[in-house]
């Protein structure tokens, strides 16, 4: 097996993508009021309000 990249650029790769995915689904949840549902998978919409900036760092 060939290992093009250490585990740690890995780490930060997949961390990072994790992270992307958890900004997008929550910004557009305010964006678009009909997906109020995705904004309570984060508790609710105060806490995801909260919880927003802190998913992009």
């Amino acid at each position: 097996m060939i290992v093009r990249t250490t585990f740690i650029d890995r780490a930060c790769h997949w961390t990072v993508v994790i992270c992307f995915f958890l900004v997008a689904l929550s910004g557009i949840s305010f964006f678009f009021p009909t997906l109020q549902w995705l904004t309570e998978t984060f508790g609710t919409p105060q806490m995801g309000r909260i919880l927003h900036p802190f998913f992009g760092c």
